[in-house]
């Protein structure tokens, strides 16, 4: 069986270097000496590169303990060379700049080769039982657990009085005057281990396919055939225009009081426009500062609703469809004259009609085949269809707990009643799909929406950048001590972008390091700044030199170790899997605030000496 694998594989790699050959010997005959050496030589290279993996593959699977004692011994070899580099003025910055030109040239070949990519990873991990091929991301760890009972809680962060008790012991120890105002200062954050987790694994998810994504959330115990609610949009991300994106709304009603929203990034995208454009954003009570423009209109208008006055109900659909996308064509035949006219002046519609809605489906293309080929998704305010349906679930579990109340014979005024618990709302979303996640939130901040009344806590995994400083600190405290961005080791996205004014996302960082330590950075209590996250030098010993990384690959299938070997550690860093497998591992040790001035993500600021002086405070919650 594994020689026919061998042989396949070397069968598909022989095809692929064959390909520059070919071309080479068409250009021989044309006397192009200089083009076909570059094509045979591509050919070479293409060949070598796959037995190069093929080799590396075999000799991680047999010899693993020899492998990772190599890794082991070159890491502590390289660090103090690394470190001498990173911190030279010209081949540091050099290389970062040649690291992020092949970084984003990467990932608009990934993106764009999406679908062959979930074909190929079919042959080494199977088919999802949905009978749909998994996704890049999730092929490395197919296994989606949505909860996980054996994740222990951190009982200071989510009972107020114990995270009480352990600032006033906090504040009896040694630390500076300025350390012990911080600390009385400090808000609790309202973070959980076990559902940061949750929502992580959701964020994941939703790279999956729509059948995908209902068999797990079936599989979890949710309620999908009543709750969940697809929503095919377009919209600008920084960097490139990413379009063909959808928005999954699902919740679980048994107990749990909550709704879970995720707003992810569909790896399936076409790449059209660059832009980092801002735009001001403004509400009733005030400015909000600047935000990315592609992101902000992309939500659509808060008070926008779906047009009901040109709405009609297909007969042999029964779904919804646009006046605006129907065009109706009225013959006259009275005479020759108006026959020749009406006719002549339909043709024209028609023209007009396929040429203006070709152009405008391929300029601004949106997936909507899932959704069916009759749904209008273009006309409707994406952040309003997603309120309104938030708030009709809301509005009908009310009226279900209200029923049943009746049906039970019991009054409003009863004291033997069950309590009628309001639902919680979480946002959460990984990548692009966090940076649309924290712009919902200001969406509902902006326009005072009644979901803040259900605001529970936005949860989101290697977000970029998304607005300016003044954008960061509009939320109040109330709200940052619920808001959290979380960042794993050197994952490059959430230092991005870096250029004019784009800032650190609002609320709470949440750093995870390399060996899974969570620390907890809440915002600056005098001012609501954010604490940013460090910069990372690229000739860091992560990835496959890092020693706790090393530690994992034993664990890791095929998939995962293949991808740790072509992509760089900050590209690895970013995959969603890592953000669950840290959170499901991880533990929280410190919750760090300062006055300003700090980087979050210091590996080094471990458990503080006693009797040292800091501008900042730590809190222990381990």
């Amino acid at each position: 069986m594994a020689q026919g694998k061998n042989r396949i594989y070397f069968a598909i790699a022989s095809v692929i270097s064959s390909i520059p050959a070919l071309f080479a010997i068409y250009a021989l005959q044309d006397n192009l000496m200089f083009l076909s050496t570059i094509l045979f030589a591509l050919s070479f290279i293409s060949m070598g590169l796959s037995t190069f993996l093929f080799l590396g593959y075999k000799t991680v699977k047999h010899g693993s303990p020899i492998v990772f004692t190599m890794l082991n011994n070159v890491s502590k070899t390289l660090a103090p060379i690394a470190n001498y580099l990173s911190g030279t003025t010209f081949i540091g910055p050099l290389f970062s700049i040649v690291i992020r030109f092949f970084f984003f040239l990467g990932f608009i070949v990934l993106l764009m080769s999406d679908q062959l990519v979930r074909a190929l990873l079919r042959f080494v991990v199977g088919r999802h039982p949905s009978k749909r091929n998994y996704s890049i991301t999730n092929a490395m760890d197919p296994r989606i657990e949505m909860f996980d009972d054996s994740i222990p809680r951190t009982k200071h962060l989510e009972d107020r009085e114990l995270f009480k008790k352990r600032k006033e012991l906090r504040m009896t120890e040694d630390g500076g005057a300025e350390s012990r105002e911080l600390t009385s200062l400090l808000k609790r954050p309202k973070y959980s281990v076990p559902l940061a987790y949750t929502l992580s694994v959701a964020s994941r998810l939703v790279y999956e396919d729509v059948d995908v994504i209902k068999y797990e959330l079936k599989k979890a115990g949710f309620d999908v055939d009543h709750t969940f609610r697809p929503i095919a949009y377009k919209v600008g991300i920084f960097a490139h225009l990413l379009r063909k994106r959808m928005m999954t709304f699902y919740w679980c009603s048994e107990g749990t009081n909550k709704i879970y929203l995720t707003n992810p990034l569909n790896i399936q995208n076409y790449l059209t426009n660059i832009t980092v454009s801002m735009t001001d954003v403004k509400s009733q009570w005030g400015p909000m500062g600047r935000v990315h423009k592609g992101f902000w209109n992309a939500m659509g208008e808060p008070n926008k609703k779906r047009p009901q006055a040109t709405e009609e109900v297909r007969k042999d659909t029964n779904k919804p469809v646009s006046n605006s996308a129907i065009l109706r064509i009225e013959l006259i035949n009275t005479s020759v004259y108006r026959t020749i006219v009406s006719a002549v002046q339909g043709l024209g519609k028609i023209i007009k009609f396929v040429t203006f809605n070709l152009f405008h489906h391929v300029k601004e293309p949106v997936d909507s085949s899932w959704m069916g080929p009759d749904t209008d998704i273009r006309s409707n305010s994406m952040y309003a269809l997603a309120e309104e349906h938030i708030l009709h679930l809301i509005k009908r579990d009310h009226d279900a707990t209200q029923s049943s109340r009746r049906r039970s014979g019991l009054s409003h005024g009863s004291t033997t009643a069950p309590s009628n618990k309001k639902k919680r709302l979480f946002i959460t979303g990984h990548s692009l799909g966090g940076a649309l996640s924290t712009i919902f939130l200001a969406k509902m901040l902006q326009s005072k929406s009644p979901l803040l009344e259900h605001f529970s806590g936005l949860y989101t995994y290697g977000q970029p950048k998304i607005g300016d400083a003044e954008f960061s600190k509009v939320f109040s405290p109330r709200m940052t001590s619920k808001i959290f961005h979380h960042v794993y080791n050197n994952d490059i996205v959430p230092r991005t972008p870096t250029m004019w004014k784009y800032y650190t996302p609002p609320g709470t960082l949440v750093y995870i390091d390399s060996a899974f330590n969570i620390t907890i950075y809440p915002p600056n209590p005098y001012t609501n700044e954010p604490v940013p996250v460090r910069h990372i030098s690229f000739l860091h010993l992560s990835g496959l030199l890092n020693r706790y990384v090393i530690r994992r690959l034993a664990r890791e299938n095929k998939i995962r170790i293949l991808f740790r070997i072509i992509f760089p550690f900050f590209l690895n860093d970013h995959f969603p899997s890592e953000y669950s497998e840290s959170l499901r591992h991880g533990t929280v040790h410190w919750v760090i605030m300062a006055a300003g001035g700090l980087e979050g993500g210091h590996e080094e600021q471990q458990q503080p000496k006693k009797g040292t002086q800091r501008r900042y405070s730590m809190v222990d919650v381990s």
